[in-house]
Order: C-alpha cells, then sequence, then structure tokens
C-alpha cells in the first residue's frame, strides 16, 4: 500500500506560488513588455496589471476548487471534475509533456545566461549563443531534477529560502528606486516621457502580445497545485497559499517596475534588455564606483537565485506530471510511473520522465534561439495553451457553486473567462491580427501547435483506464471528501 504523505505546510504551499513566479521572468520580460507599448511606462503598467489580475483572478476561482477538491494534482482533478475524463487526461498529459517541460527547459537557459554574466563569461559572439552556456543550462537541469526526485524535503527548503532571498533586491529597486526617482525626478520622466521609438522597439507593437510577455512572469501559481494531496488540510493550505502568494506578487512586480523605470528611462529599460536591473542598481549606487560594482554583483547574485527558485518549482510540478495520470491507473505503464520511493517518497520514474521531455524541450530552444527555425514565444505559447483549458472551470463553477455568494458564483468565473479569454487569443495571433494586421503571431502559433500535435496523437492511446483504479488504494495522512 503506497502512503502519500502531507509534508508541506502553508509557508511551503505560499513559498512556492511566489517563489516560482518571481523569478526570471520579471527580469527578461521586462523589456518586452515596454516595446510592445512603444516605451510607455503608463501602458506598460497597465499590461502587468491586467496580467496581474488575471492571475489574481483565476487564483481565486481555483482557491475555490481547493476547498472542495482534494486529490493529487489539482488544476487536473478540476478540469476533470468539471468537463470529463478525457479532457483531464489530455491536460495532465499536456502537463507532464508539453507545459512543465518547456518552462523547465527555458528556465534552466534563463538562468544560465545570468549566471553568466555573474561570472563575467560572454554568453554571445556574433555566431550566437556560445556552446557553453547550453552545456551549463543542461547541468542546472539536471541538478534541480536530482534534488526534486531524491531530496524533496531538501527541495522544499530551498524553495523557502529562495524566496526570501528574491524578493530583497526587487524590493530594494521598487521603494528604493521610486525614493531617488521621486526626488530627482525620474519617476515623473517615467511617467512622462515614453521611449524614442528606434529600431530597438518592434515594427509592429501589440498591447496583447504585452499582456501575454507578463503571463508568463506572472505564471507559476498553478504548480502548487500539483502539490495538492501532499499539503498539510489542504482544503484550507492551498485556497490561503494562492490568495495570499498571488497578492504578494502583483504588488511586488508593480513596484519594481516603478522603481525601475524611475532610475533608468524606458528607452534604456528596452536597450538594456535583461541586463537592465543590473544597470539600474549602477544608477542607485553611482557609476564607475566601487560600491556601484559590488552592488551590481550582489544583485546579479540574487537574480540567479531567484532564477535557480523558479526553476526549482518548475521542477517540481514536472517531476510530478505522469505521476498523477498513473495514479488514476492512465499514461503509459501507470503501474510503473505510480510506484513511490520509499526514501523520498517520490516517483523516480514520473522525474526522469519529465526529465526526458525537458532535455528534447531544450534542443528545441536551441532551434529557436540558435538558428531561428522555431518561434521563440513557446514559453507563453504554452501558458497561453492551458488557459483554454481553465473555461470548463469557470463554467462549471457558475452552474454548480449554488451555496456561494453572486461573486464567487458569477462575477469572478466571468471576469476569470475574460482574462483567460484575452490571453488565448492574444496568444493564437488574433489580437495582433486586429491592432496591426500582422501574421507572424498566428504562424508561430501554428509552428508551435505542429510541435505539440504528434506528442498529443501519442498520447491519446493511453487515455484509457488500464485495470481498477489505483487512485482508490492510495493512503493519504488525513481523510477527506471528494
Amino acid at each position: 500500500m503506497e502512503v502519500l504523505r502531507r509534508k508541506y505546510g502553508l509557508w511551503t504551499a505560499t513559498a512556492v506560488v511566489v517563489g516560482t513566479v518571481i523569478g526570471s521572468g520579471l527580469f527578461f520580460k521586462a523589456d518586452d513588455v515596454m516595446r510592445n507599448t512603444n516605451g510607455s511606462l503608463v501602458k506598460s503598467l497597465i499590461a502587468w496589471l491586467i496580467g496581474g489580475l488575471i492571475m489574481v483572478v483565476t487564483a481565486y476561482c481555483f482557491s475555490l476548487m481547493a476547498s472542495r477538491v482534494s486529490k493529487v494534482n489539482g488544476v487536473v482533478d478540476y478540469v476533470e471534475l468539471t468537463s470529463n475524463k478525457t479532457i483531464g487526461y489530455s491536460l495532465g498529459w499536456y502537463f507532464a509533456t508539453v507545459y512543465y517541460p518547456i518552462l523547465v527547459a527555458i528556465l534552466g537557459f534563463v538562468s544560465t545566461t545570468f549566471f553568466c554574466t555573474l561570472i563575467q563569461i560572454p554568453i554571445a559572439n556574433e555566431n550566437g549563443i556560445m556552446w557553453y552556456v547550453w552545456l551549463i543550462a543542461f547541468a542546472l537541469i539536471v541538478l534541480s531534477f536530482i534534488m526534486n526526485i531524491f531530496g524533496p524535503r531538501i527541495a522544499g527548503k530551498f524553495q523557502v529560502s529562495t524566496t526570501i532571498m528574491k524578493l530583497l533586491p526587487i524590493f530594494f529597486i521598487a521603494i528604493v528606486g521610486t525614493i531617488i526617482g521621486i526626488f530627482t525626478g525620474g519617476t515623473k520622466a517615467g511617467f512622462t516621457i515614453p521611449a524614442i521609438p528606434t529600431n530597438t522597439i518592434g515594427i509592429n507593437n501589440s498591447f496583447g502580445l504585452a499582456v501575454l510577455a507578463t503571463a508568463f512572469a506572472y505564471e507559476g501559481w498553478v504548480i502548487a497545485t500539483s502539490i495538492n494531496a501532499e499539503l498539510k488540510n489542504s482544503r484550507v493550505t492551498l485556497p490561503k497559499a494562492l490568495i495570499i502568494g498571488t497578492l504578494i506578487v502583483i504588488s511586488a512586480y508593480l513596484l519594481y517596475y516603478i522603481g525601475l523605470s524611475s532610475v533608468i528611462s524606458n528607452q534604456n529599460v528596452i536597450e538594456y534588455g535583461d541586463n537592465a536591473p543590473i544597470f539600474a542598481i549602477g544608477e542607485i549606487l553611482g557609476i564607475n564606483s566601487l560600491l556601484s560594482n559590488i552592488g551590481a554583483t550582489t544583485f546579479n547574485f540574487f537574480i540567479v537565485v531567484s532564477c535557480l527558485g523558479t526553476l526549482n518549482g518548475l521542477t517540481l510540478g514536472c517531476c510530478r506530471g505522469v505521476y498523477a495520470l498513473a495514479i488514476r491507473n492512465r499514461g503509459p505503464k501507470p503501474k510503473h510511473f505510480s510506484k513511490l520511493s520509499e526514501k523520498s517518497n517520490t516517483s523516480i520514474s514520473s522525474g526522469l520522465f519529465g526529465f526526458f521531455f525537458t532535455v528534447f524541450y531544450l534542443c528545441l530552444w536551441y532551434l529557436a534561439i540558435q538558428k531561428g527555425v522555431l518561434p521563440g514565444n513557446m514559453d507563453e505559447l504554452a501558458i497561453a495553451f492551458t488557459y483554454s483549458s481553465y473555461l470548463f472551470v469557470f463554467i462549471w463553477m457558475m452552474k454548480n457553486l449554488k451555496g456561494s455568494n453572486v461573486f464567487q458564483r458569477y462575477v469572478f468565473p466571468i471576469l476569470a473567462i475574460c482574462g483567460s479569454s484575452f490571453l488565448v487569443l492574444s496568444a493564437v495571433g488574433v489580437v495582433t491580427l486586429i491592432e496591426t494586421g500582422d501574421f507572424t503571431t498566428i504562424l508561430n502559433f501554428l509552428k508551435f501547435i505542429a510541435i505539440i500535435l504528434p506528442i498529443f496523437i501519442v498520447g491519446l492511446f493511453f487515455r484509457k483506464v488500464q485495470g481498477d483504479d489505483i487512485l482508490s488504494t492510495i493512503e493519504f495522512e488525513e481523510v477527506f471528501d471528494v
């Protein structure tokens, strides 16, 4: 009899939400948002606010579901309950083979670029990304999987510690940068002076793409639902973690963005790209001073820690992907993938399965970045695709939450439907087509579909339940009604 222990509390769950969301996205999507709003801080903040509100409203709806459903892999359970087992299985297969692996692969690469900046080695030359960048990315991914597969408690403690560490530099720029900007006029200039429209700004700027870029920066909160069955008193803990975590994130992001634009111009946010926060620290502490160099290096270190915390949280979900299917006796060899290690209380086979697909998508990311033959926004497309499945949950809530008040039953689900639909339409390219008449986003979406469609087809061969329902044989250390 397998025993899935409830080993995580409120702070760990909240740390998964905050720690997985706050990370590289805040740093390497800042220039994308600014670029797609033509360098306007006001429009950029609106984009960040809309993206954040979509996250908060969606997380709140999921918290209502979490107080009613407590199984193995939250979001898959919610979609399965509100639609049917085939759709629920398809989403679970998508998480296991596309969503988690893509994000882990890209976060491994992004973490490496900041790490290379920290140790001051070149990231690229005229021929593209240096070969050792890809090797380091692979090594970081390997280490992250080893920790989550064989030492989940260590991974949980690492998540909490990195969450605390990553908040320090963010609030430093948010608070100190804004204060300096108020006295120097930088804050006022940020709100009133847009970036000069040069060729560093995209040809076809799209507000929809700006919001979509924030979706990556805000993504990760849903991973907390993947440890639903491992949370103590999950029906109370998970809703609290989702609400507290998402509110912390949106506050931190808006304050950080204002602070960033208060010390460096909107144009420089675009031109400096991923290194914009490092240059901002230089402005705060003084250019060409010893203190500035130390401060920039220290801040760069915190960025690396932030990225690694996000990578750890994503890997946590990735390791549980195919296990969530196997526990329902679905997917390939469910008895094999549902077996838990006595020492780590994790499915080693499920972790290795996630690792294989992560390496696969790291190779595809290489083709996208180095060769330009695949879309360079696979991360955003992977995220937006999940929001289409959430629509089943929101519609079900309006039909079935009869004992809830009007806000819980209608207002929040309707807002979540509107927000999710906007992200999906932005990812497909409809919003960009309406705004600019450009078909590039649609073509990128079609390329993405061509990549994942064969994987989906293979997954359909394993959709049927094989034997008895393994889920009914699992012992939990808490008793709950479903």
